[in-house]
């Protein structure tokens, strides 16, 4: 006999680790509404997730601008939210950027073969022993030209 499957909303109420998540994620929800009131607007659109790891209080936003305006309000919001963690000591602030934009691979920069051959022409006339090998590693940097 096959058995009837049960219910998202009862297996996340009556299992032990699911139920304890729902509730983590409720509080962590409430908090995030409490921390976006005391932000002003646009910001408080971009404050994207909050909770609170023993002293500290971690934010997360979408940009490092929104980071900046979340680190000017950080004082206010750690005393207004004092009354339900009295032991908010400090304030992390994290940026969440969507996978599909984070960058793959850095790409090594490069100059046009005739610019990295009259970097490593200069280099040659130059006196300075450390100044002369700095260029000659830029001459190095070369799109067309791999010698060097």
């Amino acid at each position: 006999m096959i058995k009837k499957p049960h219910k998202v909303a009862n297996v996340l109420e009556d299992g032990d680790q699911l139920g304890h998540l729902k509730r983590m994620l409720k509080k962590q929800q409430a908090l995030l509404e409490q921390v976006r009131k005391i932000l002003p607007a646009p910001l408080n659109e971009h404050c994207l997730h909050a909770r609170i790891d023993a002293e500290r209080l971690i934010l997360h936003t979408d940009s490092p601008a929104w980071s900046t305006g979340l680190r000017f309000h950080a004082p206010r919001i750690l005393k207004e939210l004092r009354c339900l963690a009295p032991n908010l000591e400090k304030t992390d602030i994290r940026i969440m950027v969507e996978q599909d934009i984070r960058p793959t691979k850095t790409r090594r920069s490069s100059l046009p073969g005739e610019t990295a051959s009259l970097i490593r022409e200069l280099a040659d006339g130059l006196a300075d022993s450390d100044l002369r090998a700095a260029f000659k590693h830029l001459g190095r940097a070369s799109r067309d030209d791999k010698t060097g």
